[in-house]
């Protein structure tokens, strides 16, 4: 049984093999299977959300289970139905003991039956445009415009087998597959930490400004140093880091953040990067009222807030569903880890949705920022290539 947006928590538990999540970095990965409830509905709705957790994690340990975990995925759109799934117990191990267990997933061939562009390059150039108008007009000082691909295969994908090959493609992302709604996965490797909890420690790890990867490792170098050289990318990533500061910093009693940003890679991407790190006052929510807190960035959405995601919901042209979202776990003490939803796709049997965005700042080029797209897209789509 499920609990919908205006029911009281289940007390059925739920009993499928299909309801395998994990959520793995390069210190951990944390699996669980037994699922005990899935609650949807809009997290926005603060008090209930929270009432129906704390109530989840009474019950699970009123059954004898000490170590339940939460393991949820929340939409662009908090006013949405987000997924939260509530496990009895989980495995936490190392990435080598993780890696040693599913060396031999499956690489069979998988045929391509059909790719759909759910945003077309003319459209997404067009709301570029009309993003820089209303910048020259302040109405905004950053936005970002996203676009997504549909791909149809001849079978259905194994979640655990597309979980690891992004976790040995990607071994410094944050890698994850939680189902959620009617038998789809959300799965993805993100580069970005929105937030982790522990105990009183807090960090954040924004990501904002890009350069794609090239492909001749000799031009790394020159193309490393054009990034952090960009006017228009420190601008858009300092937007960023002062959204943070700015919503974290009331809730610790000493922090520190980056005073210069440094270049994250990934697999595809160059990242500027920054680094927030605090120590929680007493009474400091828990791990997933401080990412939510903090959602949407504008390493996601834009500033001021309001004002963009507003754009992005009337100009984007399709519905962003999880993508630019949060994924991540909690336990019943409040610690927990929530990463940017970014660099994943939509599981649904033999059908896959791919999403990737980019900031849009005064001095932006349309057809740049559809190439640095089509460029982070591919993280993803190398998961279907080694098929």
């Amino acid at each position: 049984m499920t609990i919908t947006e205006s029911s009281a928590v289940s007390r059925s538990p739920i009993q499928s093999q299909d309801q395998f999540a994990c959520f793995a970095t390069r210190q951990h990965h944390i699996s669980a299977r037994h699922l005990i409830h899935k609650i949807h509905m809009p997290v926005n709705q603060s008090e209930s959300c929270n009432q129906q957790i704390a109530d989840c994690f009474n019950h699970i340990k009123a059954q004898g289970y000490a170590n339940p975990i939460l393991i949820a995925a929340i939409p662009f759109d908090t006013r949405k139905n987000g997924t939260l799934n509530f496990y009895s117990e989980f495995n936490q191990t190392s990435p080598a003991h993780f890696e040693h267990n599913t060396a031999s997933a499956g690489k069979t061939a998988n045929s391509l039956i059909r790719k759909k562009s759910l945003v077309e390059r003319q459209a997404f150039e067009h709301s570029v445009q009309t993003a820089l108008s209303a910048m020259a007009d302040k109405q905004m000082q950053k936005i970002v415009l996203s676009q997504a691909t549909e791909f149809e295969f001849a079978r259905q994908y194994s979640p655990e087998d597309l979980l690891n090959i992004l976790i040995r493609q990607n071994p410094d992302a944050y890698k994850f597959m939680i189902p959620v709604e009617e038998d789809q996965y959300i799965f993805g490797a993100s580069p970005e930490l929105l937030l982790s909890r522990q105990q009183q420690q807090v960090r954040s790890n924004p990501l904002a400004g890009s350069r794609p990867r090239p492909t001749i490792p000799e031009h790394n170098s020159q193309t490393q140093t054009e990034l952090y050289q960009s006017v228009k990318d420190r601008h858009e990533h300092q937007l960023v880091i002062d959204n943070i500061r700015h919503k974290l910093s009331s809730y610790c009693s000493t922090y520190q953040a980056s005073e210069i940003p440094e270049i994250l890679t990934t697999s595809t991407m160059f990242h500027l990067s920054s680094v927030f790190q605090g120590q929680l006052k007493a009474d400091a929510p828990d791990a997933l009222n401080l990412a939510l807190h903090l959602h949407p960035t504008p390493a996601v959405c834009g500033t001021p807030t309001d004002i963009a995601r507003d754009f992005i919901l009337n100009h984007e042209g399709y519905n962003r569903h999880y993508y630019s979202g949060l994924n991540g776990w909690m336990d019943a003490s409040g610690n927990g880890e929530w990463v940017v939803t970014i660099r994943n796709g939509l599981l649904n049997h033999n059908i896959i949705r791919l999403y990737a965005g980019a900031g849009i700042v005064e001095g932006s080029d349309a057809a740049a920022e559809w190439f640095e797209t089509e460029a982070k897209m591919q993280t993803m789509l190398n998961v279907f290539q080694q098929q």
